[in-house]
């Protein structure tokens, strides 16, 4: 196998109760490095060494795909019933490739915000559930205007740290089109950056900065994940971006001091047009396994309620139904599950993939025009994958 990561839960709990659970197999578990992962399968494949099940995450699974490294998991499935039917649909359809399942999620991760309820009640808004655009941003004026300047002792309406910036661009990409036909066309690359739709977006987005709505201030396009976090927990930020695996651990952490209301991610578009970034993790079983059914065995057992569970009792959102969770605020972190749209932009070019989460927004609040300019050239000239 090669897991994910080295968190507690997989290395204290997960590993051993899938070698209590079968025995008779010799389970090595690596972890794996992120950036190596694909040159480790198709090495393996080149030398002859046979890798059973591989963590990873499906949206991306293409290139093993189309080189045939990836068992074909449909026929698996369709045998049983039950199997396939205990993720919620949507789900599934992230490991889908032309009409077979390659791989399949066990842990959903997207963005939402955290507010603290004290500046809430203080600025006078009310954060419940999903919003919009124009609503977001209303709050952020009420927290500015009626929670004090920074400068003065105040709080900041908002906190990112600078690696998860591009969010609010990438999830507005996928909220400004009129229907499902334009979102699936521009993530072809089918609709240019010139559309005036696509300014919009980007301009909903500098006017965050422009208005230093977003901690520190003028350092914003620059700060850490501690430096944010660590701001609101002191109760300098009076919202806070971040993932919902991570809600339940933050929320932790300020216990006793104030409480942690759960708001989706703002819309820019039509409420029928409500998409969420977000991914998930899954598994895959590669094409040369040395023994296919007994993979297969195990990924049944690592989707299996006992090992999905302990997931969702730690704060993490499954994708699965029937999940009961000793967590009590785990319907609040899961709300947003069949709202993810994975296929972006992003996915067109490495290009694009690079200039959009690495660059984006910084490039348009510095060069304005320039930046969708290229952002064009890249869309015409780049070869998709």
């Amino acid at each position: 196998m090669i897991e994910l990561t080295t968190t507690p839960l997989v290395r204290e709990k997960v590993i051993p109760m899938i070698r209590t659970r079968f025995p008779g197999i010799s389970i090595v578990s690596k972890i794996r490095d992120d950036a190596q992962v694909e040159n480790i399968i198709k090495n393996s494949f080149a030398g002859g060494e046979r890798i059973d099940i591989v963590a990873f995450w499906p949206h991306q699974m293409r290139t093993f795909v189309d080189n045939g490294m990836a068992l074909d998991l449909t026929p698996y499935l369709e045998a049983d019933s039950a199997w396939k039917d205990s993720w919620i649909p949507e789900t599934l359809e992230d490991g889908r490739f032309d009409g077979r399942y390659y791989a399949l999620p066990y842990r959903i991760s997207y963005p939402l915000l955290l507010v603290n309820r004290t500046i809430a009640v203080r600025a006078d808004f009310d954060p419940r559930g999903e919003w919009t655009w124009d609503e977001f941003i209303r709050a952020c004026e009420k927290i500015s205007s009626h929670a004090g300047k920074p400068a003065e002792g105040g709080v900041y309406p908002l906190g990112i740290n600078s690696i998860w910036a591009s969010w609010f661009v990438r999830n507005g990409l996928m909220q400004i089109w009129d229907n499902d036909g334009e979102l699936e066309a521009f993530t072809r690359g089918k609709i240019p950056f010139t559309d005036p739709r696509i300014k919009k977006c980007f301009e909903n987005v500098k006017s965050l900065y422009d208005h230093n709505y977003l901690y520190p201030g003028p350092g914003a396009l620059t700060t850490a994940y501690d430096q944010t976090l660590s701001a609101f927990v002191r109760g300098k930020i009076a919202m806070l971006a971040n993932v919902n695996g991570n809600a339940s651990a933050v929320k932790t952490m300020v216990a006793g001091t104030f409480d942690i209301a759960i708001m989706s991610w703002p819309n820019m578009g039509k409420p029928s047009q409500d998409r969420l970034l977000g991914s998930s993790d899954g598994y895959f079983i590669p094409a040369n396994s040395r023994d296919p059914e007994t993979a297969l065995r195990v990924l049944k057992y690592l989707s299996s309620f006992d090992i999905i569970r302990l997931y969702a009792d730690e704060g993490r959102i499954v994708p699965f139904k029937n999940i009961v969770s000793s967590n009590p605020d785990y319907p609040l972190y899961s709300a947003g599950i069949r709202k993810i749209h994975s296929t972006e932009i992003v996915n067109f070019s490495p290009e694009l993939n690079d200039y959009i989460i690495y660059n984006i927004p910084a490039y348009y609040i510095l060069y304005g025009g320039t930046a969708i300019a290229e952002l064009e050239k890249l869309r015409s000239t780049v070869k998709p994958w």
